[in-house]
């Protein structure tokens, strides 16, 4: 038995497998002669019959006519897991002022597989698509990775209530370490009158403070604190150099009660009024999405999957050029990510 799918219809169903479509061991649709023709009464050549649905295949391509085909037709692509994750990505820029076109990323964070792609990073698109997945996928869920979105975090709280949100790590350390590198550019203002220079001791810093202080040896470590003393004579820097390591020393602890009681001390000490603005506004980001933030010791789930799913999306951006058919980049992107089924094009036949 061979798949039918009609793509005027969007229908799968069941036909005799006396005209299937050709597929090579890769599971590429071969467009060339093939055996089908011992049975069709001649090869799909000039002079002889054309294949069903040739006509469309020609107009939108082979791999987006049969692509869809076997989006449809593959029942077993999509596999039982226990978290998801949500990020955005950029589609393309459109109208007169280049105004971006976001997209969302559905991800199996536990298999690493892209699950689907959403025209849009609106609440109610994204939540519409929880709601109308089968009621086993749903249960089956217990976590659900993010960035610090109020769009994803909102989906999460009402399309999907049971499940634990876990914020991204790297998201969550990226906001210590802008607000240590916006210090760092406010205090070298304010000290020297002028942006950094080479020769100014902040400046010849800063990549040093990114940097773990675990990865630093004794000069690394003796070179910030000149450097420190001689360009950040008011210690907010350090200030800033001293949460953004305290908040790594959270992540890098096995003790779920050691690492609350770490993470409660981060926001006690920068909300407080003495401290910069800068440390004020994490400390109030982070007491926000505490309960999230303290998830990840339970779940030790990231978004890391997700981001390197956006990276093989836009590897297929690259590769096209980009796009401005949005059906076209998601067939395209679900293929190359999405881990289907190809055996299946076997028994398509497309009419």
């Amino acid at each position: 038995m061979a798949i039918v799918y009609d793509l005027e219809h969007s229908e799968v169903g069941r036909a005799e497998p006396d005209c299937a479509t050709t597929v090579n061991h890769r599971g590429l649709p071969f467009l060339g002669p093939s055996r089908s023709h011992e049975i069709c009464g001649g090869p799909p050549s000039i002079g002889g019959p054309s294949p069903p649905g040739s006509t469309q295949v020609q107009r939108v391509g082979p791999v987006i006519y049969y692509g869809e085909a076997l989006l449809q037709a593959d029942r077993k692509r999509l596999r039982d897991t226990d978290a998801v994750g949500l990020d955005e990505t950029r589609f393309n820029k459109i109208g007169r002022y280049r105004k971006s076109q976001w997209c969302t990323t559905i991800a199996d964070v536990a298999n690493r597989q892209l699950i689907e792609i959403l025209p849009s990073r609106n609440y109610i698109d994204v939540a519409r698509w929880f709601d109308d997945q089968p009621h086993h996928f749903k249960e089956n869920l217990r976590y659900g990775a993010l960035d610090l979105s109020n769009v994803y975090a909102a989906v999460y709280s009402v399309a999907l209530p049971k499940v634990t949100q876990v914020v991204d790590p790297f998201h969550c350390l990226r906001l210590a370490t802008t607000a240590l590198d916006q210090i760092r550019r406010r205090v070298q203002v304010e000290q020297t009158g002028h942006r950094g220079r080479k020769e100014d001791p902040l400046y010849r810093a800063r990549k040093l403070l990114l940097m773990s202080a675990d990865k630093l040896d004794e000069e690394m470590t003796e070179r910030i604190e000149t450097l420190l003393s001689l360009g950040d004579p008011t210690a907010e820097v350090s200030l800033a150099y001293r949460v953004k390591e305290a908040l790594r020393d959270f992540y890098a602890s096995t003790d779920i009660e050691l690492a609350e009681q770490t993470l409660q001390l981060i926001v006690d000490r920068c909300t407080k009024k003495a401290m910069p603005r800068e440390l004020q506004t994490l400390g109030r980001t982070i007491k926000r999405w505490f309960a999230k933030i303290m998830a990840w010791h339970e779940a030790r789930v990231s978004n890391g999957p997700t981001e390197a799913l956006n990276n093989l999306i836009k590897r297929i951006k690259r590769i096209g050029f980009g796009f401005r058919n949005f059906n076209n980049y998601r067939i395209r992107a679900l293929l190359y990510a999405g881990k289907p089924t190809w055996r299946v094009l076997d028994s398509i036949v497309v009419t």
